[in-house]
């Protein structure tokens, strides 16, 4: 189970390790995201069920709390989308021949349906103007399966990556005492859910608007830095997505449209609590999943692939390649055996 464990933890950290590097290049497209973590999905498509949910449902919870959305709608729609999008890519990887549909086919399948969700699931809370986005979101996110798919060609991953030569780490040399206990955090993380829940009941916008602020101020105080960037994408989405929907008295027209009270207002009332929500859920860094957890030990081999990619000079897929350290003939294979003789072993 041990060395089970070890090989989801690093197929983990290696998703976080693609998001990362996602996120530092120029985003054209303010709430788009290119979704290149799906590239160790890719790699992944033939170990046990089982270790593919766990791995799916990992990559999920670790973005969103290095990301800072664990308490907020993002993580739900996060979930659903890795969940359901990779079960889409298993279940054509398993069911259709190679031959009729090739990596780049499966890709684009998981990344159209991943879109469909995020608009399905959005649309409930935001309104059915969500939908008005489907059909450039399906565009981009056709664009980005390709690109993933050439990515995980592009750096031969699945055939040389070494899982043997996975350096140990270092979380059991680390101080006790810079260490928060189990029931702190526990106590810490109920507290966050529940201020992040209440938000969702405050309707005034002064309120909102208060709010908003002190939550700045707390993700200041847990030293998260404040990015305005983000928050400016999530207002853009929402506000494209309700202030043409009519509601209530005209203010002005634009064009064929026509911008109404009720969905402006009602546009910054939730555009202000899903930022509170956003700014409330980067506190979550006061979280340390314990070292013997899945998330701990992910965290930990993140940390190490994250030194050797600032470290290295030159193009993102060389600094990506030198985090990896792919240097041998070794393959993936070698963690996927593991995985299944561990699953077979336990089902005996």
């Amino acid at each position: 189970m041990q060395s089970r464990n070890k090989s989801l933890a690093y197929l983990c950290s290696l998703t976080l390790l693609f998001s990362y590097a996602e996120m530092i290049l120029p985003r054209f497209v303010p709430f788009f995201r290119l979704g290149f973590a799906n590239t160790v999905i890719l790699i992944a498509l033939d170990i046990d069920f089982g270790s593919f949910i766990v791995l799916s449902v990992l990559k999920a919870v670790s973005a969103s709390l290095m990301g800072g959305t664990l308490f907020s709608p993002f993580f739900l729609i996060s979930l659903a989308q890795s969940l359901l999008s990779a079960l889409v890519m298993r279940l054509l990887y398993k069911l259709i021949s190679k031959k009729l549909l090739s990596l780049y086919g499966i890709s684009i399948a998981g990344s159209a349906a991943s879109a469909l969700i995020q608009i399905g699931l959005a649309s409930f809370y935001i309104g059915k103007g969500t939908f008005s986005l489907l059909g450039p979101m399906l565009i981009f996110n056709t664009i980005s399966g390709a690109l993933t798919a050439f990515l995980c060609e592009k750096l031969k991953i699945k055939e040389n990556l070494d899982f043997t030569k996975i350096p140990e780490t270092e979380a059991a040399s680390q101080s006790p005492q810079n260490r928060t206990t189990p029931a702190l955090q526990i106590i810490l993380a109920i507290l966050l859910l529940g201020l992040s829940a209440s938000i969702f009941f405050i309707k005034n916008l002064i309120v909102l608007g208060c709010t908003f602020v002190l939550s700045l101020i707390a993700q200041k105080l847990c030293k998260r830095k404040i990015f305005f960037i983000p928050h400016l994408s999530l207002w853009l989405f929402i506000f494209i997505s309700m202030i043409f929907v009519p509601n209530g008295e005209v203010l002005f027209k634009f064009w064929i449209f026509s911008i109404t009270k009720g969905s402006l207002s009602l546009a910054l009332q939730k555009a202000l609590i899903l930022s509170t929500v956003c700014a409330l859920s980067q506190c979550a860094v006061c979280l340390k999943p314990g070292q013997n957890t899945l998330l701990g030990l992910s965290f930990e081999y993140y940390r190490l692939m994250i030194n050797r990619f600032t470290e290295k000079d030159g193009s993102i897929i060389n600094k990506i390649i030198y985090a990896l350290n792919i240097n041998s003939k070794a393959s993936v294979s070698l963690a996927k055996q593991t995985l299944q003789t561990q699953t077979d072993t336990s089902v005996q």
